[in-house]
């Protein structure tokens, strides 16, 4: 092994995305509170050792690395590694989330995920403003009547 080379094998990161019925603020508000929730029951979980007291280094649980409210929240905790949340705007409304995470913080993801609101925005046919007849969103002129539409 070469000097400075660590023993332990990189954790590789994984990523979720997914949409969700929100205003941006409220999933922000929503991603903090369950940070608060981690952060809150890591601290009474790990047990501090012995001579912790003698260690320089401050034990990161849930610290907040990166933020920009409400689009951009990342954390850094040393038993789960890194996590970020990217909240992008929806133009038919809601949001969605893409998170980027190691294995270790799998099921926080998964249980965020599961307590959010969940839905998938439909592109309902189209209706053609000249003679009301439906057809698909991708057509740019009605097939009945030959109107031009938007």
């Amino acid at each position: 092994m070469f000097k400075g080379q660590s023993s332990q094998p990189q954790e590789t990161s994984e990523s979720d995305s997914w949409y969700v019925n929100l205003g941006i603020q409220d999933a922000y508000d929503n991603i903090v509170k369950e940070a608060e929730d981690w952060r809150t029951k890591a601290q009474s979980g790990r047990k501090k050792g012995m001579f912790s007291f003698l260690s320089r280094k401050k034990s990161m649980i849930f610290v907040e690395n990166e933020v920009a409210a409400p689009r951009l929240y990342k954390l850094k905790d040393d038993a789960v590694g890194d996590i970020s949340f990217e909240l992008t705007e929806v133009d038919e409304g809601g949001i969605t989330i893409k998170t980027t995470y190691t294995s270790k913080a799998r099921s926080l993801i998964q249980n965020l995920r599961a307590k959010m609101p969940a839905s998938i925005p439909s592109a309902g046919p189209k209706v053609c403003p000249s003679c009301g007849k439906e057809m698909m969103p991708e057509f740019k002129m009605c097939p009945f009547c030959g109107a031009k539409l938007k």
